[in-house]
């Protein structure tokens, strides 16, 4: 949610494309940047508003197009990756398995849910062959990340709401790294040729 100080000019916006946003943006930039000389203060202050709001407004549009592009690009990885850590976890609870692999296995199948879908998926269960450092150390930092929400009760879709069935709503976009900004989240990093392959190559090894 943002500011209190945004909420006021955002109801003037209603929900539109990010191109259309941009040149909200623009417009008013210009007309500060020509006029701000001749404009009354509270012209300026309203003005200033509008465009905190506005750039508000253009980062959650540019995430919702993310989560819509890389939820369509990933739905079968994620599909399967779900389906095989729930038949592992199952197999842990079926045969007895000891408290640290069955935690393993629940952690496994916090990961594949609550991976954030503003992300390129990194998937659980790679071709080992294409799988970089880069990629596992990545992987292991969303690990952590779920462990610790595990741990505190806070993952976006809980444990016990996944063995219902239950998955990320439409626009929710899962955990996100501690110490990691918004901006480097939303950022396409540049990938190797592991992390490149590792969704292609992925059913071969499922």
């Amino acid at each position: 949610m943002p500011p209190k100080s945004h909420r006021s000019p955002m109801g003037q916006f209603p929900a539109v494309g990010s191109n259309k946003i941009k040149k909200r943006i623009r417009d008013i930039e210009r007309l500060l940047a020509r006029k701000r000389d001749s404009l009354p203060d509270t012209v300026i202050i309203e003005k200033e508003r509008s465009l905190q709001a506005l750039r508000h407004e253009l980062d959650q549009a540019q995430l919702k197009q993310k989560v819509r592009k890389n939820a369509k690009k990933y739905h079968m990885v994620r599909f399967f990756e779900r389906k095989k850590a729930m038949r592992k976890y199952k197999n842990a609870l079926k045969n007895d398995a000891d408290p640290e692999e069955l935690y393993k296995r629940k952690v496994d199948l916090c990961y594949v849910v609550n991976f954030p879908k503003s992300e390129k998926y990194i998937a659980l269960y790679p071709n080992q062959e294409n799988d970089s450092l880069s990629t596992r150390e990545r992987r292991e930092a969303f690990r952590d990340t779920v462990v610790k929400q595990l741990q505190s009760g806070s993952l976006p879709v809980p444990l016990e709401d996944i063995l219902k069935g239950k998955k990320l709503s439409e626009d929710g976009n899962g955990v996100t790294l501690e110490n990691e900004s918004l901006a480097e989240l939303h950022e396409e990093p540049s990938q190797g040729r592991g992390e490149v392959e590792e969704v292609d190559e992925f059913f071969e090894s499922v």
